[in-house]
C-alpha cells in the first residue's frame, strides 16, 4: 500500500522514488521510500535518519547516491516523521526502550531488504547510527559496510554537567515520568527555531529547505525528546561503548565527524573509532551536526570519504 509523500519546488525528489507503509504487529505503521533498481550497478544503500528525521529531508542525499549507481531505501523510525507516533501527544519524541527500534529495523530487513540489489550498503545519521552500530553487532549478515554521519555514540556533554543530567533523568523515569518533556524541552520543531539559533547547519538554504517541508506538512514536526527517549538513549550508549561490544563488530566502517558538533561528543567517536576491527575517523571541518545538510564544502569532504571508502 502507497503511502503519502511531502512535495515542495525547492526540494524535487529523485526520479523513481515510491513511498509505502510496513505494518508491525503492534498496530505501529512505518513509512519508507524506495528507489527501487534492480539493475543498480554497485547495489543498495540503506539511509537510515537521526531523531527527530524523516525522509524528504534526504532527497538530495538520496539523488547524490543514486547518481553514484545506488538503489536507495530509507525509514522514517517509529516516533517520528509520517511513522505512527509513540505518545497522543505527537510532538514529543519518545521510545520506550532501543530494542523496539532493534524490532521494528528486523522487520523492515526481513520483509522489505530482500528485494533490493546486493551488496548492501548502511549510511546512518545521528541517532540512526546507534541503531546501525546495534544492528552491525547483532546482525552482521546484514550490511557489508556502514557510514556513519555524527552517530549518536555519545553525548556532547561536560563530565559534570552528563553526571548531573544522568542522575536527574534516572530519578524521574523511577517516578514514571517518562512521558514528559526532558526538563527544559519544548514541542519546538526546525520550522519553529530561526536559522541564527539552530545548531544544525551552516547552510541557511537547506535549513530552509528543512523548514519549509515541516511547515508545509506539520505531521513531519517533532519537538525535544522524552525523559524516556533519554533514559534509553542513555542505556543504548553505554552499551554500545563496551570496549568488547565495539571489538566484536567485524563490518568495516566509516565515520565521519562533524568539527562543530554541539550534540554528539566527539570523544566518544575516537573511543568507538579506536576499537572497531575496521573502522576510519574522518573529520569534517567547518560542519555542525548535520554533516548531509552542511555547506558543499563541508558535505564535499564528505563525499570524497565515502567514494574512497566505498571503492576499497
Amino acid at each position: 500500500m502507497t503511502a503519502p509523500i511531502v512535495l515542495i519546488p525547492e526540494n524535487p525528489m529523485p526520479e523513481g522514488g515510491e513511498a509505502f507503509w510496513l505494518d508491525m504487529d503492534d498496530g505501529a505503521r512505518l513509512r519508507y521510500l524506495a528507489w527501487k533498481d534492480n539493475a543498480a550497478p554497485r547495489g543498495t544503500v540503506f539511509l537510515f535518519g537521526g531523531r527527530t528525521e524523516f525522509a524528504e529531508k534526504y532527497f538530495e542525499v538520496i539523488g547524490e547516491l543514486r547518481a553514484r549507481g545506488f538503489a536507495v531505501v530509507t525509514l522514517d523510525w517509529r516516533g517520528q516523521g509520517l511513522s505512527t507516533r509513540m505518545l497522543p501527544d505527537a510532538r514529543k519524541g519518545h521510545i520506550d526502550d532501543f530494542a523496539t527500534f532493534d524490532r521494528d529495523l528486523a522487520r523492515f530487513m526481513g520483509e522489505v531488504a530482500p528485494s533490493f540489489p546486493k551488496p548492501w550498503t548502511a549510511l546512518a545519521h545521528s541517532m540512526g547510527g546507534q541503531i546501525l552500530l546495534r544492528a552491525l553487532h547483532d546482525r552482521p549478515e546484514w550490511f557489508s559496510r556502514a557510514v556513519f554521519s555524527a552517530p549518536m555514540l555519545g553525548l556532547n556533554f561536560a563530565k559534570w554537567m552528563e553526571r548531573g543530567v544522568r542522575a536527574t533523568i534516572n530519578l524521574m523515569h523511577l517516578l514514571g515520568k517518562d512521558d514528559l518533556y526532558v526538563p527544559g524541552g519544548t514541542p519546538k520543531a526546525n520550522d519553529e527555531i530561526p536559522f541564527e539559533q539552530n545548531i544544525l547547519t551552516h547552510d541557511e538554504r537547506r535549513y530552509g529547505v528543512l523548514q519549509a517541508l515541516t511547515r508545509t506538512e506539520p505531521k513531519l514536526g517533532l519537538g525535544a525528546a522524552t525523559v524516556g527517549w533519554l533514559h534509553a538513549a542513555f542505556r543504548a550508549m553505554d552499551e554500545a561503548a563496551s570496549p568488547a561490544f565495539l571489538a566484536s563488530v567485524k563490518v568495516p566502517v566509516l565515520i565521519c565527524e562533524a568539527a562543530g558538533d554541539k550534540l554528539v561528543s566527539s570523544v566518544a567517536l575516537a573511543h568507538a573509532a579506536a576499537h572497531l576491527p575496521q573502522s576510519t575517523l574522518v573529520i569534517v571541518p567547518g560542519s555542525g551536526h548535520e554533516i548531509l545538510i552542511e555547506r558543499d564544502a563541508a558535505r564535499a569532504v564528505f563525499w570524497k570519504a565515502f567514494d574512497e571508502f566505498m571503492a576499497q
